[in-house]
Formats: C-alpha cells, structure tokens, sequence
C-alpha cells in the first residue's frame, strides 16, 4: 500500500509547472500528538507559496494528502485564467443556452444581484450526463486572486475541490466536502450546538487507538454533530488542550468530516484535528520558533514576499487580537461555543452504510448523486485537470448547499429553513434594522417558508472575537502585523 501511494504523490508532484519548486517537509514536531502532518508548497518566483497541507497515520499518506491539495489549488488557479468565458446576464444567456441560476448558489443575503446583472461565465458539466452549462466564474475560484479581476458577487472560496486519479473519485471528494461546508455552516463555530458524539463503539483500531492517545497527552477531544443531512453523519472534533500548546492557537484546532460511512467520518475528521493543531502552528505561530522548527529558506521567503494588502481587513485585524491571546485566553473564549455541551448522543446511533457499499470511487459517488438527488439537487462540476489528465482536478458546485452564512452573510433556502426550524432571531418574516433581504426564487423561497431577511447586525456581534475561526489569515500575516504595531521589524 505504502507503494501505491508513492506514486499517487508522485503523479500529484508531476503536474505542477515545469518553472515551479515544490518543496515538501513534515510540520508535526510543531506539535505532540505524533500524527503526521505534511506542507507541500508550490514556489514560483515573487509569489507567495501555494500550500497544500495533509495528515495521516502514515507520512505517505500525509504526503499524499498534502500534495493532493496544491494540485487542487494549482490547477484550479490555471483552469480560471485559462478557460474561454462568456460575459452576459442570466437572463440573455439562459434564452439559448443552459446557465446555472445565481439566485440557488447562496449569494450574501442583501446582494445588489439582479437577473440583468452582467457577469462572466465559464463552462461546466452535469454529473452523469455530461450536459454543459454556464456558471459564474466567482464560485469557480478557490481564491480571489485566481480571478484576476475583482468579484461581483462573492469572495471565491475552496469549498468543492477535488482530485484523484478518476473523475468519479476527484468527484465524490468535492461533494463531501460541501456537504461538510452545508451541514455546519449554522450549527457549529459561533452556532456551536453543543451536539456531542459519545464514541461508545469505534470498530477501527487506529481511530480508538489515536482517541485514547490523545487524552494520555491532556487534550480533551470532543466530538460533535454538526447534521446528519442526507442520512450521513456531518461531524466536526475539537479538543480542550489541558497543557501548554507550542502555540497558543492550537487550541483552536478543528477538524471536519462527511461521509456516508460514519467510520471514515470520524477517523478523516480526528486525524484533521490533528492536522489543523500543526497547521495553525505552522502558518500563525511565532517568527521566530518557525525559524527555527520550519526550512530557514522557506519561511525566509514567505516573510519576503507577505501581501498584507490583500488581507481581508476584518480577518487580519482578528487573527493579530488572537495573536496577543495565552492559551488561557482562547480556551475561555471557546468555552461557550466550541467546547459546550447541550446534548449526547451515541456514535453507534449515528447514519451509516457499510464500508463495502462505497468502497470504490464510482459506487461512493453513485450513493452520494443519489442522495442529492433525492432533495432535488444536482452536481456540477467544472473540469480543472492538467493537459495530459493523468490526474484528474474538478471544482464541484451543488446549488442548493450553502457555506459562508456568518462570515459573508451568504444563505439560501436550506439555511432560511434550519434557523426558522429552531426559532433563531438571525432569521426573521420582516425588514428590520441591521437585516438584509434573502435572495431566493420563488418557488425556494416558498420551500423556506416565506421571504426571509437575515439579521447580519446579529450575526456579526454572534461572531465577534471568533471570526479567525471562519477566515484564517495568510502565512505569518498576523505575526507581521503584530511586529509593525509593536515597532519592531521581524528579527533576521
């Protein structure tokens, strides 16, 4: 198996540009759970690194994971620059041709969209059938800077990606990872429900080996029910640190998972935790310890070429607040949300279906279509791959799944739904100070239960100080900031 997986990482490794340096190392020792953790980054000249991060039981399969995610990013980036765009509205380009409707892709509640509105497009497809169709070039993006233009409507976000050595696979790992996004985007954070998993029954070795692990060392690891959406358990696993973290916001630390198998839910999800611990270090921890832990020549040049300008400025103002927080600190901050508890539930209890059901890439994305389907939503895709297709890359895009609600306002028909479900004032049946109207069409709006508005004021002072748990910062952004407000340049 070890074999097979070198050469997955090394077929990931071979796609990138040919005037590009990828270098790869280990960030686990910035940390003590002992769980492999890897950085690939991608390094063109008077760019900051494009950084693919992965974990795993094993370093291969770290490796994998890491190299993986530049893949996605990388030609993600490519495949926006380069793909033939049409500029028009939805409602002069829908009259010849089929065109995905914004109005079911989650746009910020108060968006100045109309139907007239011009906008550029760029092909996608229907999964199975294949059928092309016109989507707006902003959800294709992983990053504003990919688009090389400023976006209309959203910030360009990750959620959908894919890769792998199959369209099926590259596929089906998009899709779960909007479920994920859709399942937690109300229900954990600032909206933590406090829904906790009690792991009485862990069939997998490594998975009950690793939980035990991790409480031998003091970090409390709790696992959480974001949704079970679609009959497949949405969790989340966070973890109280009891001793002194290399960085303060490790304690931060979350990892994320769907799946219809709730085995491969749970284990993808703690060994993410364990990633996000190492990676929080990696990427916010101070100068210089990174100096010191991580390759001089690495965080030498990412420190040369910071783009703080490009920040979004409430993130980067709220990361250098958490910069100047102990460990003490942000516990206490997360005590509420994150680390609360309101509810128990068996994992035993949770969704699943059996590991052989979805044991290949094609029979995993065949139940996950079939699920969407049976809600009425359907899978685009846009197919980002490399020229020679060796590896396959997609940017998947559900409409109808929603992410983004308390960081951008953006929420659909689902989201009006879930809130008014459980009473919650963020959502509410009139205009009101501080709320902005939900864009919907009508046949969703009456799915949700009437026009809608989203109280925005509210949900900016629900987040307040923990809106780093929604949109990080760039590599050492904050530690800059902090050295310049301090007065003091980096230390050399």
């Amino acid at each position: 198996m070890s074999d097979e997986l070198r050469a997955v990482a090394e077929a990931f490794r071979a796609t990138m540009p040919k005037d590009s340096h990828v270098s790869v190392f280990r960030i686990d020792h910035l940390d003590r759970t002992g769980v492999p953790v890897v950085q690939a980054n991608l390094i063109l000249e008077n760019e900051p690194a494009t950084v693919g991060y992965g974990y795993g039981f094993t370093e291969v399969e770290a490796e994998v994971g890491a190299l993986g995610e530049l893949c996605e990013e990388v030609h993600c980036g490519r495949h926006v620059a380069e793909a033939p765009r049409v500029t028009g509205s939805f409602v002069s380009l829908s009259r010849d041709r089929a065109v995905v409707d914004p109005l079911t892709l989650c746009l910020p509640a108060g968006s100045h969209y109309t139907p007239e509105m011009a906008l550029p497009w760029i092909e996608a497809r229907r999964w199975p059938s294949g059928e092309p169709v016109l989507v707006p070039r902003e959800w294709v993006a992983a990053y504003p800077y990919q688009l090389g233009e400023k976006p209309l409507l959203i910030t360009p976000i990750t959620n959908g990606l894919g890769a792998g050595f199959d369209l099926e696979h590259a596929i089906a790992h998009g899709i779960m990872e909007a479920l994920q996004r859709d399942g937690n985007v109300v229900s954990y954070r600032a909206l933590d429900q406090g829904a906790v998993v009690v792991p009485d029954e862990v069939p997998d070795p490594q998975t009950r080996g690793l939980l035990d692990h991790l409480k031998s060392l003091g970090i409390d690891v709790t696992v959480k029910l974001a949704a079970t959406d679609f009959g497949m358990a949405n969790l989340y696993v966070v973890g109280d640190d009891r001793g002194e973290p290399v960085a303060p916001i490790q304690v931060t630390a979350c990892g994320e998972a769907v799946s219809p198998d709730r085995e491969r839910t749970l284990r993808k999800a703690l060994l993410e935790f364990c990633g996000s611990r190492a990676r929080k270090a990696a990427t916010h921890g101070p100068i210089p310890l990174l100096r010191e832990k991580l390759p001089r020549d690495y965080v030498e040049r990412q420190l040369a070429v910071a783009m703080l300008d490009e920040e979004e400025q409430r993130a980067l103002d709220a990361m250098v607040e958490w910069m100047e927080q102990d460990a003490a600190s942000l516990r206490a901050r997360l005590s509420g949300s994150v680390f609360a508890e309101r509810s128990r539930r068996n994992f035993s209890d949770l969704p699943t279906v059996p590991a052989s059901a979805v044991a290949s890439s094609k029979d995993r994305l065949a139940l996950l279509v079939e699920r969407l389907a049976a809600e009425e939503l359907e899978v685009l895709y846009v197919d980002c791959s490399p020229p020679d297709k060796a590896v396959r890359v997609v940017k998947v895009i559900v409409p109808g799944l929603e992410s983004e609600t308390m960081s951008y306002h953006r929420i659909g028909w689902r989201g009006v739904r879930r809130l008014r479900d459980r009473d919650d004032p963020l959502v509410l049946d009139a205009p009101k100070e501080g709320a902005k109207r939900v864009l919907l069409r009508p046949e969703d709006e009456a799915r949700a239960g009437g026009p809608a508005w989203f109280d925005a004021a509210l949900a900016d002072r629900i987040v307040g100080r923990l809106y780093p748990m929604y949109r990080e910062t760039g590599t050492f952004s904050a530690q800059l900031v902090l050295g310049q407000r301090s007065g003091e340049a980096v230390p050399a």
